[in-house]
């Protein structure tokens, strides 16, 4: 914006002076000009009524040092009769044209411009007859500089008239986009889930002030209704754990006095229902509150050493993969890898991540966790060769109670990491296809 303002500025400024400064300069160089071959012409007038005793027998001849006194320093002049002859001359010698000679003859003061200097030419009247020509010649040098001065002193004008309109625009720029770019830091962090920061009301426009106030009453709105939801999901998925847990151990004992006793009953039966949909529903009550946390949790991202995390979440998990009869590796670099992540939140990462692939395998299934790096960015697939997803079922992945399996899951795993990812500047993805197994590529930041 700054650029655009400066540009537009200083056209328009651009365009004012050359309609406004050079048609001044030279009107002022025109008149300057003028004024001086008028006081040539005008010297070369007295000169001549100087010269009239050059022509009279009865006085004294004009002689060459009073003509220089009477012309001036610098000037060069001569009286010449009517055959074209000197009588008298001072400074330097004159080369003029035969034109002025004959104009001058005719009885008018005439003037011409020869090389650098100005001629005049005066017809010398004795007793009314015209008996010789006078011709003066100054130098255009003092009537040049001053034109030289004036455009020097135009340019300089217009150079800072140029320099204040790029400040003005400068200013005016910076005026309007400093607070803008303060909303924007705001907004940023209002993305990122700070939700309590408030855009500074400061500096700026009217415009921009009121546009704040009113995000800021947004913000304030926003961040009571979203804590007001999370803290209702929180509270009662914690409340709802414990008469789930006390539901399912007394169902539990009834199943166990039923076996006990030797009885079979079909009541049993719907005791394995119960308890199946009370375990279903116990999973979806720990991934509310999960999800619940994790929308609360702040990104204040440290180096953590991610090999070390993959590794230990590997030996964490080995136990429940070999239970259920799948093979999970880890293939990564034995060096160190550092990623800019909050403290914790990786391992929440790869543990839903894991649960996921587990829920998705059969016995003798496969699960890999691949850790590489390049310059920026340090990469961990977790890679399942289960059943897959459909394209349908990948564009939903990361919604929350969505789920590729049937009959378990709540479909909150992924919801979970892509909040995590993301707010600490990562970025998740999937690979899939029908058959063939799901690959879940998460990228974070290489710590500096």
């Amino acid at each position: 914006m700054t650029r655009r303002l400066v540009v537009a500025l200083l056209g328009f400024t651009t365009v004012v002076l050359v309609l406004s400064v050079v048609p001044l300069g030279l009107a002022t160089s025109a008149r300057d000009r003028r004024d001086y071959a008028a006081s040539t012409r005008a010297l070369a007038g007295s000169l001549a009524t100087l010269a009239e005793e050059s022509f009279d027998d009865s006085r004294q001849p004009l002689g060459q040092q009073r003509l220089a006194s009477a012309a001036g320093p610098g000037v060069s002049a001569a009286v010449l009769d009517l055959s074209g002859q000197t009588r008298v001359h001072s400074g330097a010698p004159l080369v003029f044209p035969v034109s002025l000679i004959r104009s001058a003859k005719g009885g008018d003061a005439t003037i011409v411009n020869a090389d650098d200097d100005v001629l005049a030419a005066a017809p010398v009247v004795a007793d009314g007859v015209i008996r010789g020509v006078v011709v003066a010649a100054r130098p255009d040098e003092p009537v040049e500089s001053r034109i030289v001065r004036l455009w020097l002193a135009l340019g300089g004008v217009a150079a800072v008239a140029l320099l204040l309109s790029v400040a003005i625009a400068v200013g005016a720029a910076q005026w309007v986009a400093r607070p803008l770019r303060r909303l924007q830091t705001t907004a940023l962090r209002w993305s990122d889930g700070s939700l309590h920061e408030r855009a500074d009301l400061s500096g700026g426009p009217p415009e921009i002030r009121a546009t704040a106030g009113a995000l800021n009453i947004m913000a304030a709105r926003l961040d009571t209704l979203v804590h007001g939801s999370r803290a209702v999901v929180a509270d009662v998925s914690h409340q709802l754990r414990t008469p789930l847990a006390a539901m399912r151990l007394r169902l539990e004992l009834v199943r166990a006095d039923l076996t006990s006793e030797g009885r079979t009953s079909p009541a049993e039966d719907d005791l394995g229902v119960a308890l199946g949909e009370l375990d279903r529903l116990s999973r979806l009550v720990d991934g509310l509150l999960l999800v619940a946390r994790a929308e609360s949790a702040q990104s204040r991202p440290e180096p953590v050493n991610v090999t070390e995390i993959v590794r230990e979440r590997q030996h964490a998990w080995q136990p429940v993969a070999q239970e259920r009869g799948v093979v999970l590796l880890v293939d990564g670099p034995e060096e160190v890898v550092m990623a800019s992540v909050t403290p914790g939140q990786l391992e929440q990462v790869l543990d839903n991540l894991l649960d996921n692939s587990l829920e998705a395998m059969t016995t003798g299934g496969r699960i890999d966790v691949r850790l590489t790096r390049d310059r920026d960015t340090v990469t961990i697939a977790v890679c399942d060769d289960g059943p897959g997803m459909t394209a349908e079922q990948q564009q939903a992945a990361f919604h929350r109670f969505v789920t590729g399996r049937t009959g378990s899951g709540a479909g909150l795993g992924l919801a979970v990491v892509h909040r995590l990812v993301t707010a600490d500047g990562g970025t998740v993805h999937l690979e899939s296809s029908v058959g063939l197994g799901t690959t879940v590529v998460v990228q974070l930041a290489v710590a500096r």
